[in-house]
């Protein structure tokens, strides 16, 4: 999913279009993704998760296999075919969002804490080596399109290496239209919704725009200024693992408070930076407090909803595009009128929000 950053340069040479139409494929990616996390978990309660994330496996694969596809043709006119590719990524990816941690929480009953923050562990290790890959492929001057094709490659022999499998199917009653707006109307489910939205926001949009203000700001060297991401992810890495020890002796709430309360200081010092040497420390300081919390909200999601874990986990998913469309775009909004340190106060007051929602669910 993080291959494309590294590649927009030479996109944007391929498909022969300015450099900041490129921002559209991200966008055509949300266009999948925000409908499919609703209707996969709906649908994995009618027909099963095992049969819904084999369908994601294979709509990621025809997915990166048609955009490598077209992008190899070239020319202004494969740009809205690659887009239109994207799309059902968005889609399978949303399914992936969803369906495996679902069937994780499934498979760890009556404590998926463990294992659903060990899971998300290896999202962050990706999301280091995704970008590095693309880079080492960049600078041996090999055709960008290989690298999806060899995604879609990895995702085919995912889908051969878990059809056989048979996941654990926590269906105990019917599911119809009747259930699912039930759990539409449950107050609680919608504060997961909010507090996942609000998180995921914070953290691509400190992502988005950490480098730019070490560039422009600070005065980075731009591959300098490239590190604050790396750094990012690589302690989020590490608090994940850490957060999955954690998660069997603490409750949910308590942690997500402290760490929601962690992120917002360390967001601090990142928009606060006077050197490049803070704005790092700030960087990874955010991705260790941050680390935990999409897990333990899945988790708490998982204890709530033991029986609904696909439509419940499918909802609460919801905010994972919510955020990523809207936060991003505010904060270059706000960057362009007050600068970027006053975009990059807006991760911390998210994160902020997120402690006094939790402290209020923990309460009750």
């Amino acid at each position: 999913m993080f291959l494309p950053g590294p590649c927009l340069t030479t996109m944007a040479a391929t498909f022969d279009v300015p450099l900041a139409r490129l921002g559209l494929i991200f966008t055509a990616f949300s266009v999948g993704l925000i409908p499919s996390v609703l209707s996969m978990g709906y649908l994995s309660e009618l027909v099963g998760k095992r049969q819904v994330l084999l369908g994601a496996l294979l709509a990621l694969t025809v997915g990166w296999g048609l955009f490598a596809f077209v992008s190899s043709l070239g020319g202004s006119r494969s740009f809205p075919m690659a887009m239109g590719a994207l799309v059902l990524v968005g889609i399978g990816g949303g399914g992936i969002e969803v369906l495996t941690n679902a069937l994780v929480a499934d498979d760890n009953q009556p404590t998926p804490g463990f294992a659903l923050n060990l899971l998300h562990a290896f999202f962050a290790i990706g999301a280091v080596l995704g970008p590095l890959g693309a880079a080492a492929v960049m600078h041996a001057k090999l055709p960008w399109h290989l690298m999806f094709y060899a995604g879609a490659g990895l995702f085919a022999m995912m889908f051969l290496v878990l059809l056989p499998q048979r996941g654990p199917d926590r269906r105990d009653a019917a599911f119809d239209m009747a259930a699912a707006l039930e759990l539409l109307r449950s107050p609680l489910l919608l504060a997961l919704l909010v507090v996942l939205g609000l998180y995921v926001g914070a953290e691509v949009g400190l992502v988005a725009w950490v480098s730019p203000l070490m560039e422009e700001v600070l005065g980075s060297a731009r591959a300098a200024a490239g590190m604050a991401v790396s750094v990012f992810w690589v302690f989020m890495a590490v608090g994940r693992v850490a957060v999955s020890a954690l998660a069997i002796r603490f409750r949910p709430a308590p942690l997500v408070v402290a760490l929601a309360v962690g992120s917002v200081l360390a967001c601090l010092v990142v928009a606060w930076a006077p050197t490049i040497v803070w704005c790092l420390v700030g960087s990874g300081a955010s991705g260790l407090f941050m680390s935990g919390i999409f897990g333990l909200v899945m988790t708490d999601a998982a204890h709530r909803f033991p029986h609904r874990t696909g439509a419940a986990f499918g909802l609460v998913a919801a905010g994972v595009g919510v955020g990523s469309l809207v936060v991003p775009a505010a904060m270059g909004f706000v960057g362009g009128l007050g600068g970027l340190r006053t975009a990059l106060l807006i991760p911390p007051g998210l994160m902020a929000a997120v402690a006094v929602i939790y402290l209020a669910l923990w309460r009750r």
